[in-house]
């Protein structure tokens, strides 16, 4: 079925083929009959005739190329769709979350080891739609855990700073009953950032900073989003009040 409408989308091309092709044998069918009268005129049309069949089938044999680049581009796209990625950004720290923050009308969830660049750019920011009905759903790696102290190594840094820094966005938030705060003793699977109906994830490289790591912003409601909204929930579920 695909094929045949890739086809009909091509008909003058294909058209234009066919002729050159009819042309082709009409010329090598006139050498053959010249042959026992005018070896040299036969030898031209048979020459004639066989490039213009190559160059027909190079055609067609073009077309199919082109057919199977629109066929794995086309697969390619709905994968993208389906899952839900919207774009695919070189690092976690984004302009783009300037004006999600400005519009959050709803709600928040985030998950990290410190998420000090979060507190720094966003803590005034969030306090500020203390009147917006919205609720905030933070969610730290216990800093007493072996998986807070395995990642500070990871990341070059002393699990101690993660401590600070959690107390820090603890303190900001005390009294703030629309932020909760919880903490879980487990290894992040990604990095989840939920602001209303925009997801962003990223993976926790080895030896790499998270700032510096890539970011994904996924679509609402796709799989993908739908699959680490889960994961937020069942570790927010599983997680202690700090």
């Amino acid at each position: 079925m695909e094929i045949i409408k890739y086809l009909s989308s091509k008909k003058v091309y294909l058209l234009i083929n066919i002729i050159i092709l009819l042309f082709g044998y009409g010329f090598i069918n006139k050498g053959i009959n010249l042959i026992d009268t005018n070896l040299t005129g036969s030898n031209i049309y048979v020459s004639i005739g066989t490039s213009l069949i190559a160059a027909g089938i190079i055609i067609f044999l073009d077309l199919w190329k082109m057919l199977t680049i629109n066929k794995i581009t086309e697969k390619v796209k709905n994968i993208i769709n389906e899952s839900g990625v919207e774009r695919i950004f070189k690092k976690r720290d984004l302009d783009r979350y300037d004006d999600l923050i400005k519009n959050l009308n709803e709600s928040l969830d985030i998950c990290g080891y410190s998420l000090g660049g979060f507190f720094e750019s966003f803590g005034e920011a969030i306090i500020n739609k203390s009147q917006n009905n919205i609720k905030v759903r933070v969610l730290f790696v216990d800093p007493e855990s072996e998986a807070a102290r395995q990642r500070a190594e990871i990341e070059g840094k002393s699990v101690q700073l993660f401590k600070e820094r959690i107390q820090t966005f603890n303190n900001y938030f005390n009294g703030y009953s629309f932020v909760e705060i919880r903490k879980i003793g487990v290894p992040l699977s990604s990095m989840i950032y939920r602001i209303d109906d925009v997801m962003f994830i990223g993976p926790h490289f080895y030896k790499k900073q998270s700032k510096s790591t890539l970011t994904i912003e996924l679509a609402k409601q796709k799989w993908l989003f739908i699959e680490f909204q889960k994961e937020f929930d069942r570790m927010w579920n599983d997680a202690k009040h700090l």
